[in-house]
């Protein structure tokens, strides 16, 4: 899928709410009013680097992303004059990582990731990562949101049907996975939240905005699906009646606006 930033903007601020409620953990975590490093993983665009910024005024803010066009496009708009952009993916060994990124590790005082770690495969290498850039008195304050069982609205026999094409992990899988990567990185104090924010789009966007989480779970998809199903349009009509509601409210301009529904798990985690 082509990044138009864009409609990212138009977007953002539904985005926002999860990432200030991150912030406001932080502020309420963190055993000190000073941040020397921070590092914003899936940092996407930039606009959380400005977020973080903004509230935290930390000495240096890092913004990492393993896609190209997000980092360009960070670097050309939302530059700082303490931020720093790198691709790169959470996920890889440490040891291949950008030298200047190897540098910091062991100092970075607050690790924060907004909407970004579902896409994680080696959730146990992340882990690791994050844990070796993490200092001593460090705090890692992420969420990670669990995409969705699109399936609990469908009758038994079409779950069995669609299962046969498309087997995505369960929340308890997730969740439990990570809890088990976090415990095995040395990472034991760890506090989890809990919640669904709801976030309100104009119709016209999400039909943009839809594909990221129909690429969650194409991952998944096994090589035996009936020629004639469109996976893509077969995604979002489950995506939309599992999560979705239209409003009566008009936006500013006119539009017509969906709520969706989200399922976010909260992490304040230390070594």
């Amino acid at each position: 899928m082509s990044f138009d930033p864009t409609t990212y903007e138009e977007t953002s601020f539904d985005a926002i709410l999860p990432a200030k409620e991150l912030i406001k953990q932080i502020k309420q975590s963190y055993n000190n009013n000073k941040y020397p490093l921070v590092v914003d993983i899936g940092c996407g665009p930039g606009n959380t680097v400005k977020l973080l910024d903004n509230e935290l005024k930390p000495e240096q803010i890092i913004g990492i992303d393993i896609d190209t066009e997000m980092i360009s496009f960070a670097k050309q708009n939302n530059g700082l004059k303490n931020s720093e952009y790198y691709v790169q993916d959470i996920g890889a060994d440490f040891d291949k990582w950008d030298q200047s990124l190897q540098k910091v590790s062991g100092k970075v005082s607050v690790i924060f990731s907004n909407y970004a770690l579902h896409w994680v495969r080696d959730v146990e290498t992340a882990a690791k990562n994050m844990s070796r850039l993490l200092s001593n008195t460090g705090i890692i304050v992420v969420d990670i949101l669990y995409v969705g069982d699109i399936y609990r609205n469908v009758s038994v026999e079409q779950r069995a049907k669609y299962e046969q094409w498309l087997r995505y992990p369960s929340e308890q899988e997730v969740i439990g996975r990570w809890m088990s990567a976090l415990k095995g990185a040395g990472l034991t104090q760890i506090d989890i939240k809990f919640w669904r924010p709801k976030c309100i789009y104009p119709e016209k966007v999400y039909d943009e905005f839809i594909q990221y989480p129909i690429n969650w779970y194409k991952q998944y998809l096994k090589d035996n699906v009936d020629s004639g199903v469109n996976v893509d349009d077969l995604l979002k009509d489950l995506i939309l009646k599992d999560r979705a509601r239209k409003m009566s409210e008009k936006s500013p301009k006119g539009e017509d606006l969906i709520e969706i529904k989200q399922e976010l798990w909260n992490f304040v985690i230390r070594k």
